[in-house]
C-alpha cells in the first residue's frame, strides 16, 4: 500500500463538514534555522510555514483520495496553528451542543489537555539528552 501522507507524526482521519480528512499532527519549533527570522516577528510563524510544507507534500494525495488535508500543527512552545485552531474550535462547539456546557469551558480543557501532553512530551525529550549517571 503506498504511504497515504509524507511524514505524518500521527495521522487521524474523521469526516469534516461532509468530506474526509486527514488531519496531520505535528510539532514544530520556533527555533528551527528555517523559520527563526519569522518567528521572532509572528507568534505561530513555525506553525504557518509547517502546515504549508504539509500541504505541499499531503494535497496531491489526498485530493487522489477524496479527502481534505488538515495540518495539526503545535509549536513547542504551544502556539497553535490556525488549521489545528479552527478544528479544535469546531469540536469544541459540537461537545458544547451535545453537553449543554459552555463552548469556553471546553476549550479551556481541549487546550489544557493538549497543552499538558505538550509539556509532557518536551520534558521527555529533554530527559532522553541528558546522559544517565555513572
Amino acid at each position: 500500500m503506498d504511504t497515504l501522507l509524507v511524514s505524518a507524526t500521527m495521522l487521524v482521519v474523521m469526516t469534516l463538514q461532509f468530506k474526509t480528512a486527514a488531519l496531520d499532527v505535528s510539532i514544530t519549533s520556533p527555533l528551527n534555522p528555517v523559520t527563526l527570522l519569522e518567528a521572532g516577528v509572528s507568534a505561530t510563524a513555525a506553525a504557518q510555514a509547517t502546515e504549508a510544507r504539509k500541504h505541499q507534500a499531503n494535497d496531491p494525495k489526498c485530493s487522489e483520495l477524496g479527502w481534505v488535508c488538515v495540518p495539526m500543527v503545535v509549536e513547542t512552545y504551544g502556539a497553535w496553528g490556525k488549521e489545528a485552531t479552527a478544528i479544535i474550535s469546531s469540536v469544541a462547539s459540537r461537545l458544547a451542543t451535545s453537553t449543554c456546557r459552555p463552548k469556553s469551558t471546553i476549550l479551556h480543557e481541549i487546550y489544557g489537555r493538549l497543552n499538558l501532553n505538550l509539556v509532557c512530551a518536551n520534558a521527555t525529550a529533554i530527559l532522553s539528552r541528558i546522559a544517565p549517571p555513572p
